[in-house]
């Protein structure tokens, strides 16, 4: 028997780079998954792409899994209660819920606007809020989990106020849902991701993809994939027993930061 089977799970930002390698390893260990994004068709990118442009919930089906698509934007609260309420309709349960939608918007404390910073709170740190507010009866339910995607960027600086301010945020809110869900056996956890190769990165130069190449004690950057196995541990009746914790998936990068 697989981890996941007869069990239903919500992956937000599911359609590129680290939701959808999540989104497909809990469906190859048998969940049913629903795809919450903006857009269907994964992202391209020029540095980092994907096997197939197919889209996350159809690649699911070829893989003779259980998959559906739901356009959501995170930022607003009557979307992320409607991804719930089609992944009820649908499947007729919730188990599993993974908050990895995220955005960056690129500037300092001078540069970047109220409104850029409210834009990434909103996706970053209110979105999760409200999946997480919308899940959290049924959840209860099936004695659920809920996984958090945040980042190295969770306890330092070096990515904008609004990034950084937003993960951290995440990781704290992670340790609140753990302590009131905990009695509900829901165990709520993060995963703070270093460099992953995603189309995600094109923001970046190619020296600074090289200082953070000097960052990553281990000898390669992290895939997409090595998130997704986090997560689905976390999700699994492996860590029944782990709740309120936030794991690094990094490479050594908070262990050792290069200069």
């Amino acid at each position: 028997m697989t981890r996941f089977e007869n069990q239903v799970a919500v992956v937000t930002a599911g359609s590129t780079g680290i939701g959808r390698s999540i989104a497909l390893a809990l469906a190859d260990e048998g969940a049913d998954v629903v795809i919450g994004d903006i857009q269907e068709e994964p992202a391209g990118g020029e540095r980092y792409g994907h096997e197939s442009d197919r889209p996350t919930h159809r690649e699911i089906e070829a893989r003779g899994g259980n998959a559906s698509f739901v356009g959501t934007d995170i930022g607003e609260p009557e979307q992320c209660n409607a991804l719930i309420d089609h992944t009820l309709e649908t499947f007729d349960r919730l188990d599993i819920l993974v908050n990895n939608a995220g955005i960056h918007i690129e500037g300092g404390i001078e540069s970047l606007d109220s409104e850029q910073w409210q834009d990434v709170i909103d996706v970053n740190l209110t979105g999760t809020f409200h999946c997480s507010k919308f899940a959290t009866p049924h959840l209860k339910t099936h004695s659920g989990s809920i996984v958090n995607i945040a980042s190295v960027h969770a306890i330092e600086g070096g990515s904008g106020p609004a990034y950084a301010s937003s993960k951290a945020g995440m990781v704290n809110l992670t340790r609140d849902l753990a302590t009131e869900l905990g009695p509900h056996d829901v165990t709520v956890n993060a995963v703070c991701p270093g460099f992953i190769k995603t189309p995600r990165q094109d923001y970046l130069t190619d020296d600074e993809v090289d200082r953070s190449r000097e960052q990553t004690v281990l000898p390669r950057l992290g895939e997409p994939d090595d998130v997704a196995r986090a997560v689905t541990f976390l999700a699994s009746p492996d860590a029944s027993w782990i709740t309120g914790e936030t794991l690094f998936v990094d490479g050594g990068w908070t262990a050792h930061r290069g200069v």
